[in-house]
């Protein structure tokens, strides 16, 4: 098992400081987000990806996911195979996708758009000897849960193409994890540790519900079942701590994750 940081909202740490920090809390390495604006992004990463991980491998961190933007949904666009070849000389495998989001089409059409792109991404994964996977992101994203990602990926090879399920969006989009495990379980190939919680707001007489990322100890999520079940289909893969607090400033983010960390995260 790999136990990494999502490193979303680390964005104005340079590699340096991101190492001191990921290593100071005891993770293996990084969920690294290559996105546009961060200091490896998908403009220089065939160069800055070798070279920090170099340093990083040099203190015993390892990239274990490689997270790109929400739109690296095309395996021709001219960003994908830098990104891939950059993987694979650092022996990163895993990439999460973007997201394709509904917007009123006939669904099983799309379905079967996406389909198409995922077997121009499967070729490429072959090629490179990495995977891509669908992440389970509630609302209206395609594969907002793991029924709606076998949608998608069933039937190619689940050596390039996985499931990445996180138990967080799971809990408020509504699915019986036990069931979730059982259909992605010749897919799974990465699981997010976060947790979500429902908040109530009353406006003019009118009640409203939101979701809102929370403490791992606070939310819906029963991680000891999710790693009875991980364990139960034999997966011993990346857990992606989030600490996605939206708002918060950076060091208010690493001290609520040193916490989670301190009582050892989703175990």
């Amino acid at each position: 098992m790999q136990f990494v940081m999502f490193t979303k909202l680390l964005k104005d740490l340079d590699t340096g400081r991101l190492a001191d920090e990921i290593q100071g809390m005891g993770f293996d390495g990084f969920d690294l987000a290559v996105r546009p604006g961060y200091p490896i992004n998908p403009e220089n990463v065939r160069t800055a990806l070798p070279a920090a991980a170099k340093k990083w491998a040099a203190r015993g961190l390892t990239v274990g996911l490689v997270t790109t933007n929400f739109d690296f949904l095309d395996p021709a666009a001219p960003e994908v195979e830098p990104l891939m070849a950059a993987c694979a000389e650092i022996g990163c495998r895993e990439i999460k996708l973007g997201y394709w989001v509904y917007r009123g089409e006939d669904y099983w059409t799309r379905v079967e758009e996406i389909r198409k792109a995922l077997a121009g991404f499967e070729a490429l994964c072959a090629r490179y000897h990495v995977r891509v996977s669908v992440h389970t992101h509630s609302d209206e994203y395609y594969g907002s849960n793991c029924a709606g990602v076998m949608h998608l990926v069933r039937g190619f090879d689940p050596g390039c193409i996985g499931a990445y399920i996180d138990p967080g969006h799971l809990s408020v989009d509504g699915e019986y994890l036990p069931m979730a495990f059982s259909m992605v379980k010749d897919y799974l190939s990465l699981i997010a540790v976060k947790s979500y919680a429902w908040f109530r707001t009353e406006e003019a007489g009118e009640v409203q519900w939101t979701k809102r990322i929370v403490p791992l100890n606070e939310g819906l999520v029963d991680w000891r079942q999710v790693l009875e079940l991980a364990r139960g289909v034999g997966y011993d893969g990346v857990f992606s701590l989030h600490s996605e607090y939206e708002g918060w400033t950076t060091e208010q983010i690493l001290q609520q994750t040193r916490k989670e960390v301190e009582r050892g995260g989703p175990a």
